[in-house]
C-alpha cells in the first residue's frame, strides 16, 4: 500500500486523504475531483489586489471544476488540472504578506475545504502527496 504523506496533520495513501485538524475527515480518492488551492490573505497587505488575486484564483477553480468531466480520468488530465490549478492559485497567493493556503475540491458532488494551514511548507508537501496519490488512482483505474 503506497504511502505518499504521512504528517501531523494528514495522511494520503492509494485509497484515502485523512486530514486531522481541525476535525478529523477522511476522503476517498474516487469520490474526489476538481481539487484546487485558494489563498486567503490576512488582510495586512493593503486590501484591493490581494481580494482580486483571491477572486481570480476562485474562479479559476471553479473552471477547473467545471472542465474536469471532459478532460476524463486519465493520469495526464489529473496531472494537469492539479497542476492548472496549482499555478494559478500560487498566482493568487503572490506578493501577501500572510495568508492561509487551502485545498478545496468537489467530493462526492459537493464543493468543500478539504485541507487548510498557514504552513507553506506543510501545505506543499500535502499537496504533492495528493497530486501523487490522484495520479496514482487515476493509472489504477
Amino acid at each position: 500500500m503506497p504511502v505518499y504523506y504521512r504528517g501531523p496533520c494528514a495522511h494520503i495513501d492509494h485509497r484515502y486523504f485523512e486530514v486531522f485538524e481541525p476535525e478529523p475527515r477522511r476522503f476517498a480518492l474516487s469520490g474526489l475531483r476538481g481539487v484546487h488551492i485558494v489563498c486567503v490573505p490576512s488582510g495586512r497587505d493593503g486590501g484591493g489586489g490581494a481580494a482580486t488575486r483571491l477572486y481570480a484564483t476562485g474562479t479559476a477553480g471553479v473552471a477547473v471544476a467545471t472542465v474536469w468531466p471532459a478532460l476524463g480520468t486519465g493520469a495526464m488530465s489529473v496531472a494537469a488540472t492539479v497542476a492548472a490549478a496549482i499555478l494559478v492559485g500560487a498566482r493568487g497567493c503572490w506578493r501577501t504578506r500572510a495568508h492561509s493556503f487551502e485545498l478545496y475540491g468537489l467530493y462526492r458532488g459537493v464543493y468543500q475545504l478539504l485541507f487548510a494551514t498557514t504552513d507553506e511548507r506543510m501545505f506543499e508537501q500535502v499537496r504533492r502527496g495528493l497530486v501523487r496519490a490522484m495520479e496514482y488512482h487515476a493509472d489504477t483505474n
